[in-house]
């Protein structure tokens, strides 16, 4: 069976029971703010002073897996004084506090101290020098933490706004686990796979300033764990074109050839091993297009093994969308991802 593609969207994560098991009611506002954006909390001499230049590398990273560039996060200054209620309300906050006062330097993370679905990273020493050497040992963490909340938030929205229906059959079928979005609907339900999709419009973002098309796709599979190899990018190329050969085709060209998605080879796939669950797990990043087809997008996946039952769970999703910018997104999608569990773990 085969779905015709047509055109037309670590740390502690979120999990869709955790808003049920809190006791306590709060009367904090909901934190406001992009997910992506980050404000830098600084003295104007400080930021002028290299701080800028420190952070911006790190926050500002090219996304890994896109064709044009866009960066992780953007970034919004502002200076200490004007800290006010305004911005005490952001969603991601990095507070950069230098005083004699400070008895011990390092960084903090508080959450929910304005708003909630709040972070708040604050980086303290008792000179400039100081603090910039502070971010620079530890800007790998920070930014670790600055990701973990924006998954997070986006997942505890996706949960909010599910669609049971589909969670349970994928469950009940499949043995997995996994938040799906209620504005999705299935497309393929067969053995050791089963396909997601979500079609929409919204005004466009290139080209045009019109309203332009997306789509965007989710998709598991499973096979049995045999061997270490399938977490390699080579193996995982091959796995992963095996299956969109099968069911994910495209419009079919004027010269009647079947088209289907494939991992576009121009770019490099961009791996990472991460923790799922308490367990070791795969991350891949990269873009598909369409052999004997005109379309592509980016594409993220997330693997580990169901040791229960012996096999290993992939879950895939990607983006169409042409006239739009792609993070919004592929940040969606792997929050999504992020969400995997076997059927007995999301129990």
């Amino acid at each position: 069976m085969r779905f015709i593609f047509a055109f037309i969207l670590i740390t502690t994560l979120y999990a869709c029971g955790d808003e049920n098991t809190q006791k306590d009611f709060s009367y904090l506002p909901d934190a406001s703010g992009g997910y992506s954006t980050v404000n830098v909390i600084a003295d104007e001499a400080l930021w002028n002073e290299g701080l800028k230049d420190l952070i911006k590398p790190v926050l500002t990273k090219e996304i890994d897996g896109l064709i044009s560039l866009e960066r992780e996060f953007d970034i919004k200054n502002i200076r200490s004084k004007a800290f006010n209620r305004l911005f005490q309300r952001q969603r991601l906050i990095l507070l950069f506090v230098i005083s004699k006062k400070v008895g011990r330097p390092g960084v903090s993370i508080k959450k929910d101290v304005y708003a909630n679905g709040q972070v708040i990273i604050q980086v303290a020493a008792r000179s400039k020098s100081a603090v910039k050497t502070l971010f620079k040992q530890k800007k790998e963490e920070i930014l670790a933490a600055l990701s973990a909340q924006r998954t997070a938030a986006i997942q505890k929205l996706a949960c909010k706004e599910n669609n049971p229906k589909l969670e349970s059959l994928i469950q009940n079928s499949h043995g997995i686990s996994l938040t799906i979005p209620k504005s999705y609907k299935l497309g393929v339900d067969t053995t050791n796979f089963i396909y997601f999709f979500k079609k929409g419009s919204m005004k466009c973002e290139k080209f045009s300033h019109n309203k332009c098309y997306y789509q965007t796709g989710i998709f598991a599979y499973y096979l049995p764990y045999t061997t270490e190899k399938i977490f390699t990018p080579e193996y995982f190329h091959q796995m992963r074109d095996s299956i969109t050969q099968l069911y994910i085709e495209g419009p079919k060209p004027s010269n009647n050839l079947r088209s289907y998605m494939q991992v576009y080879d121009g770019l490099p796939l961009a791996t990472q091993n991460i923790t799922l669950n308490n367990k070791f797990g795969y991350e891949v990043k990269g873009w598909w297009d369409m052999k004997n087809g005109t379309m592509g997008g980016p594409f993220v996946s997330t693997a580990y093994v169901d040791e229960i039952r012996g096999r290993v769970l992939v879950v895939d999703a990607f983006v169409f969308g042409p006239n739009f910018n792609k993070r919004r997104f592929i940040k969606e999608l792997e929050a999504i991802c992020l969400t995997l569990k076997s059927a007995e773990e999301g129990i």
